[in-house]
C-alpha cells in the first residue's frame, strides 16, 4: 500500500487569465501543496464581486481543516486582491496578486448586505450563527444596555479561544466594519463601531485594533469624559492582563484621552478647586486616597494598610478615603474584556474603620455617583479636614489628580516598579530611576523609594501530601490572580524543557485557562498541579523549592513571600518582581531562566547560598517602618518649600 502523502498547503487561484505567471507559481509550489484553479472568475461570476466572495468563503468553510494546514490566495483581478485582502485576510496565510496583464474587472459595488447574509447562512455552528446575527441586528441600536448584554454573552462563547472561531469573527467584522464605513445604515452609533473593535482586539493581537478604539473615543463628539475615564481604567487594566496589546502610539493616544478627560473635569469643576495654604491646613494630618479598599486579603489594600499602621505608629493622624473609581461602570461604552471591580457596599455606611489598634476617619464615596457628583463630594471633605497632604496610592486617579490642586498630593502606584500616571508633580518611585528614565521626568518631582510589604502571618502548615505534591521532587513555584493572562508560550515552552529534566510545578491562585493549557503542553500536564487560590501563600512556599515567575508586571508580594521562607527566586529584570527581588535572582532570558532553575536543581551549595540572600532581601523588603517614615520626612519638607 503507497504511503498517502500529506499537504500542508492549501493554495486558492481565483484568476481571470492562465498566463505565464500563474503556471511559474504553480510550478514553484506543485510538489507540496494542494492547488485549486478557478479560472475566468469575472466571467463566471457575472462579474459580481459578491459571488466570487461567496464563493471562496464557501470553499473555505467546507474545505477539510488539518490543524496544520496553511492557507494561501491567489489572484490577478486587482479589485479582487484589494478586498480579499481587507475581508478574509484571517482566513489565508499569504494573500498574492500576479501580474499577467488582465484588463478584466468586477462591477464597482460590493452587494455588503447579501454578503452577511450568506456569510451567516454558511456558518455550522448554530451558536456562532445566532450571536454573529444578533451583532449584525444591533446595528441600528444606540442602547448601550444591548450591546452590553451582546458583548457579556459572546464572552461566554470564548469566540478568541477556538481558531477556526477565531478566523471566521474576524472576517465577519471586517465586513461589518466595511458595512458601517460605506452603506447607509440609518444610524452610525459610535457605540456598534467601537463594539466591533473590541471584538477585534480580543481575536487578533495586535496594537493597531487598540489604537483604532482608542482614536474613535478621543476624537468622536458623542464621547463625554465620563466615557473617557472608563475607557481609560478598561484598557489601564487589559494593558496590565495583556488582553489588549499596545505600542508606543498606544500608550501615547491613552495619555491623551486621561489629559483630555482631566482638563474637561477641571473647566467644569473651577467653582469647587481652590488651593487651601499651609497655614490653614493640619501640619499633623495625612489623607490617604485608594483607588478601591477591600481587606488584607487584596494586595492593594494590603499596601494601604501598611502605611496607614506605620504614619499612625509614628504619631500622624491619618484619614483614607476610598475613592472606588477603578473600573467603574459609570460612563459605560462597549469593551468585549470588560471587567467591573470588587467593591464593598457596607463601607458606605460607617465614617471610622480600625486599623489594628489605631481608629481611622473613613470615607467611602458611593461608587454610583457620577464622576463629577464624587469630585465634589471628595472636596467638601478635603475642605473640612484641611490634611498637610495627600497620598494617593493607585495609578490614575481622577480624584486624587483633581483634588492635587487643592492640597499639595504625593502619588504612587501599587505596579510600584513603574512611575505613577498623575498630574500631580510629586511622584513616588519604588525603586531608583534609570538614566534612561531622567530625562522623561526631567520636569517631575519624583521620589525615589523602597517599597515595602507587610506579609500576611502565616497559620498553617502543610506537608506536601496535604497539597497531592510529590514528595521527592524539586518543585517550582508560580503564583498570582491573573496567570490565565500573565503566562504566555515562551513561559510554557520553558516550563516544559525543565519539566523533562525532573522538575515539578505547582500553579497557584487564578487560572481558568489551566486545563486548556495543558492539553497544549502535555509534558508540563504529566509534571504539575494547580491548587487553585492559597490563602496562606508562605505555608505553600515553605513545601517548594523554587519561586518562578513568568513576564508580567505585577507579582511583588509573592516573591517577597518566597524569600521569607528561604526559597530563591528566578525572574526577568522588569516588573514588580524585579524591583521586590533584586538583581541576584535575575535572568536575562527564558533561556537562561532554565538554566538557573536546573542550577538551583542540582546545585545544593549554591542553591543553599542563595537561600541565604533570599532571607536577608526579605528581612530588607519587610522593614516598613524605616521606609514609610523616610517618605513621608520627604514629602513634607517638599510641601514645606517647593508647594503650598
Amino acid at each position: 500500500m503507497e504511503k498517502e502523502i500529506y499537504y500542508n498547503k492549501t493554495i486558492y487561484c481565483y484568476v481571470e487569465e492562465q498566463g505565464e505567471r500563474l503556471n511559474e507559481f504553480i510550478l514553484k509550489y506543485n510538489n507540496e501543496s494542494i492547488i485549486h484553479i478557478i479560472p475566468s472568475i469575472i466571467e463566471s461570476c457575472d462579474k459580481k464581486l459578491l459571488y466570487c466572495l461567496c464563493d471562496i468563503i464557501t470553499n473555505y468553510v467546507k474545505d477539510d481543516k488539518n490543524a496544520d494546514t496553511r492557507y494561501t490566495f491567489v489572484t490577478d483581478v486587482r479589485r479582487l486582491y484589494n478586498i480579499v485582502e481587507r475581508f478574509y485576510n484571517t482566513l489565508f496565510e499569504e494573500i498574492i496578486y500576479i501580474e499577467q496583464d488582465n484588463k478584466k474587472e468586477f462591477d464597482n459595488e460590493i452587494e455588503i448586505e447579501e454578503l452577511i447574509k450568506y456569510f451567516l447562512n454558511i456558518q455550522r455552528s448554530f451558536l456562532n450563527t445566532s450571536f454573529m446575527r444578533k451583532l449584525w441586528n444591533l446595528k441600528n441600536s444606540i442602547n448601550k444596555n444591548e450591546f452590553m448584554k451582546f458583548l457579556y454573552g459572546l464572552r461566554g462563547v470564548g469566540i478568541e479561544k477556538e481558531d477556526c472561531l477565531k478566523r471566521l469573527w474576524h472576517c465577519f467584522c471586517n465586513i461589518l466594519l466595511y458595512e458601517f464605513d460605506y452603506s447607509k445604515f440609518q444610524n452610525k452609533s459610535i457605540i456598534y463601531k467601537l463594539s466591533i473593535y473590541s471584538i477585534l482586539m480580543a481575536l487578533d493581537k495586535n496594537a493597531d485594533y487598540t489604537n483604532k478604539y482608542l482614536s474613535e473615543v478621543l476624537e468622536n463628539n458623542e464621547i463625554n469624559a465620563e466615557n473617557m475615564y472608563f475607557i481609560y481604567h478598561q484598557f489601564k487594566r487589559m494593558s496590565f492582563t495583556r488582553q489588549a496589546i499596545m505600542d508606543k502610539q498606544s500608550v501615547v493616544l491613552l495619555n491623551k484621552l486621561y489629559d483630555k478627560c482631566y482638563n474637561n473635569f477641571m473647566d467644569n469643576l473651577k467653582e469647587y478647586i481652590h488651593k487651601i495654604p499651609l497655614e490653614k491646613r493640619d501640619k499633623n494630618a495625612v489623607m490617604i486616597i485608594a483607588v478601591q479598599f477591600l481587606d488584607n486579603t487584596h494586595a492593594p489594600t494590603k499596601t494601604v494598610i501598611e502605611r496607614i499602621k506605620i504614619l499612625s505608629m509614628s504619631g500622624k493622624k491619618v484619614i483614607l478615603v476610598n475613592t472606588a473609581e477603578i473600573c467603574l461602570m459609570n460612563g459605560y461604552l462597549p469593551v468585549y474584556m470588560i471587567e467591573g471591580a470588587s467593591y464593598f457596599e457596607k463601607y458606605e455606611d460607617i465614617n471610622k474603620i480600625e486599623i489594628e489598634k489605631y481608629i481611622i476617619p473613613f470615607l467611602q464615596i458611593p461608587k454610583k455617583l457620577p464622576l463629577p457628583d464624587k469630585i465634589q463630594m471628595l472636596v467638601e471633605f478635603i475642605t473640612k479636614v484641611k490634611p498637610y497632604y495627600i497620598l494617593s496610592v493607585g495609578n490614575g486617579s481622577m480624584l486624587a489628580d483633581l483634588c492635587g490642586n487643592i492640597i499639595p498630593c504625593a502619588s504612587m502606584s501599587v505596579v510600584f516598579s513603574s512611575v505613577p500616571k498623575t498630574k500631580n508633580k510629586m511622584k513616588i518611585l519604588g525603586r531608583k530611576l534609570k538614566e534612561e528614565e531622567k530625562e522623561l521626568y526631567i520636569g517631575d518631582d519624583v521620589i525615589e523609594s523602597r517599597f515595602t510589604f507587610e506579609l500576611k502571618p502565616q497559620k498553617e502548615y502543610y506537608l506536601r501530601k496535604d497539597k497531592e505534591l510529590p514528595g521527592d521532587r524539586f518543585i517550582l513555584v508560580v503564583v498570582g490572580t491573573r496567570l490565565e493572562f500573565e503566562i504566555d508560550s515562551n513561559f510554557m515552552t520553558m516550563l516544559s524543557d525543565v519539566c523533562s529534566k525532573g522538575c515539578y510545578v505547582v500553579f497557584a491562585g487564578i487560572m481558568d485557562n489551566y486545563s486548556s493549557l495543558m492539553e497544549e503542553y502535555p509534558v508540563v500536564s504529566d509534571n504539575s498541579s494547580f491548587i487553585g487560590y492559597c490563602d496562606d501563600i508562605l505555608a505553600l512556599m515553605e513545601i517548594c523549592d523554587l519561586y518562578v515567575n513568568p513576564d508580567r508586571l505585577g507579582g511583588g508580594f509573592s516573591v517577597i513571600e518566597a524569600f521569607a521562607k528561604g526559597k530563591p527566586g528566578v525572574y526577568l529584570n522588569r516588573g514588580d518582581v524585579y524591583t521586590a527581588g533584586g538583581e541576584n535572582f535575575v535572568v536575562g532570558s527564558f533561556d537562561k531562566m532554565a538554566e538557573q532553575i536546573l542550577k538551583y536543581k542540582d546545585n545544593k551549595e549554591y542553591y543553599n547560598t542563595m537561600s541565604r540572600l533570599a532571607k536577608e532581601r526579605a528581612k530588607l523588603m519587610t522593614s516598613s517602618k524605616e521606609a514609610i517614615e523616610d517618605i513621608d520626612r520627604r514629602i513634607c519638607q517638599r510641601v514645606e518649600e517647593y508647594y503650598w
